[in-house]
C-alpha cells in the first residue's frame, strides 16, 4: 500500500476561498435563481448567509426559486419508478422542504439554515456557516471581521467585485478543485493497490455485477482505510462545489461513492446518509424483500445469494450479508 500523501503540502495558509460569479441577468429573482442553484450543491455542508441590502425582498425571491427546485426533483422523482432513485430524491427533497430561512441575525435565531442580512448586521456569523453570498457592496473591514469567524475552508461567493480578496489572504475556489484532483488521486491509489480497476465495474450506462462484487469483497476487508480514503475524498468534492467534470470522470465518481456507500453499510457501525448523497448512480443491491425473503431485483433468496458468493469466492461479502439479514 503506498503511503499517503500529507494533506495540501506546500499550499498557501489562506483564511478561506472565494468565487467571483456573475448572474447571467440582472435582477433580485435572477440572482437568486443563481445563488439558489449554487447553494442547492452544498446545502448537506451547513449554514449559509446571503449578504444584501434587502433582506426581506431577497429571502423572497430566495425561497420562490428554492421551492421552484424543490418542485423539479419531485417531478424527476415521479417519473421513476427506481426504488433508490425515489429514496434519494426523497431525502433531499425533504431536507430542502425543512430548509429554515430569515433576516433575523444568528444570536436571534441560532437555528436558522440560510440568512439573509445586512453588511450592518456581520458581527456575529452563524457556527458551521461554510457558504457567504456577497451580492451587494461591504466595507472591507466588516469582511475581514467576517472572515475570521468562519471556517478556514468556508467558501465567499462574489457577484459585487468590489473587494480586494489577495489583501484579505482568500485563496481562489480553483485550489479547492485541484483538492479534488489530489484526493482522486489517493482514491486510484488505494485501489490500484488491491487490485481494483474503476473502468472494470461499468459496463456502459450499467455496472458490472460480478466486478462490483468482486471489489466489494476486497474492500470490506479493509473497510477502516478505504472508508476513510473515500471519506476524505468526498469532503474534497463537498468543499469544491459547484464543481463541473465531465461525464466519464463522474461516472468513476458515482462508482467510488457507490462501493463506499456498500461498504459503510455492510460495516458494523453506525449507518449515515453520507455516501447516499453523493452518487448518482442506480442502487438496488440492498432492496431485500422481508416479506418474500427475495433481493427484490435478481430474485434470489439469502440462502441462494449466500450461497453464490461463498463459491466465488467472496467471503467477506458473504459473512457481511449473513451479518445483516440473518439478525
Amino acid at each position: 500500500m503506498m503511503p499517503r500523501v500529507p494533506k495540501w503540502e506546500g499550499e498557501p495558509v489562506t483564511r478561506g476561498y472565494v468565487e467571483m460569479r456573475k448572474c447571467a441577468a440582472r435582477g433580485t429573482d435572477s440572482l437568486a435563481a443563481d445563488s439558489m442553484r449554487h447553494l442547492h450543491t452544498r446545502q448537506h455542508l451547513g449554514k449559509a448567509v446571503v449578504i444584501c441590502e434587502q433582506p426581506v425582498v431577497v429571502l423572497s425571491a430566495a425561497r420562490k426559486q428554492w421551492l421552484k427546485l424543490s418542485r423539479t426533483l419531485q417531478k424527476q422523482r415521479a417519473s421513476t419508478l427506481n426504488a433508490d432513485k425515489i429514496l434519494k430524491y426523497t431525502h433531499t427533497i425533504t431536507r430542502m422542504q425543512h430548509m429554515r430561512f430569515s433576516v433575523k441575525t444568528p444570536l436571534e435565531q441560532p437555528e436558522v439554515d440560510v440568512y439573509f442580512l445586512t453588511p450592518d448586521q456581520l458581527h456575529i456569523m452563524p457556527v458551521h456557516c461554510w457558504t457567504v453570498y456577497l451580492t451587494c457592496p461591504a466595507s472591507f473591514k466588516l469582511i475581514q471581521s467576517m472572515i475570521l469567524q468562519l471556517p478556514t475552508e468556508a467558501l465567499i461567493v462574489d457577484y459585487e467585485h468590489s473587494l480586494s480578496w489577495k489583501e484579505l489572504e482568500m485563496g481562489s475556489k480553483s485550489a479547492l478543485e485541484e483538492r479534488v484532483h489530489d484526493e482522486w488521486r489517493q482514491v486510484q491509489n488505494f485501489l490500484q493497490a488491491y487490485r481494483i480497476d474503476i473502468r472494470d465495474l461499468s459496463t456502459g450506462d450499467m455496472h458490472n455485477v460480478e466486478a462490483m462484487d468482486n471489489a466489494l469483497d476486497t474492500l470490506l476487508g479493509v473497510s477502516r482505510k478505504f472508508l476513510q480514503t473515500a471519506n476524505e475524498f468526498q469532503r474534497a468534492l463537498e468543499l469544491a462545489r459547484p464543481f463541473r467534470i465531465g461525464r466519464d470522470i463522474r461516472t468513476s465518481y458515482d462508482i467510488v461513492m457507490l462501493l463506499a456507500h456498500r461498504v459503510q453499510a455492510l460495516s458494523p457501525g453506525a449507518f449515515t446518509q453520507r455516501f447516499l448523497e453523493t452518487y448518482n448512480e442506480d442502487d438496488t443491491f440492498f432492496l431485500y424483500d422481508k416479506a418474500r425473503k427475495k433481493f427484490a431485483v435478481i430474485g434470489e433468496t439469502f440462502q441462494q445469494t449466500f450461497t453464490r458468493h461463498v463459491k466465488a469466492g467472496r467471503y467477506h461479502l458473504a459473512g457481511a450479508l449473513r451479518m445483516l439479514y440473518e439478525r
